[in-house]
């Protein structure tokens, strides 16, 4: 089973550390595996990824956020297939 539920929420610079290390005490001690995806350049959000979509559901009424749609998941799964398939092809056709 995957990450594939995932919460994306905001999540001010200056809070940052404070705010992350209360969402990892908090999933410790409910023993829920996460995983922190990414933060986009120049922005405040901050995606946060679960195992299981009720995890999800109660992270989001504690911490706040909203659920990333499934399809943008897939979808972005899905472009990423095809960028390897396209690396590997260039690896194939320029060997070093």
């Amino acid at each position: 089973m995957g990450f594939d539920h995932q919460v994306e929420m905001k999540l001010a610079a200056k809070d940052a550390t404070g705010r992350l290390r209360r969402i990892e005490s908090w999933c410790a001690d409910w023993e829920i595996s996460f995983r922190v995806l990414n933060r986009f350049a120049g922005s405040e959000t901050i995606r946060i990824a679960f195992e299981d979509q009720r995890l999800a559901r109660a992270f989001i009424g504690h911490f706040g956020g909203v659920v990333v749609d499934e399809r943008e998941i897939q979808d972005a799964v899905a472009g990423d297939r095809a960028d390897e398939d396209a690396y590997d092809r260039l690896a194939r056709e320029y060997p070093d």
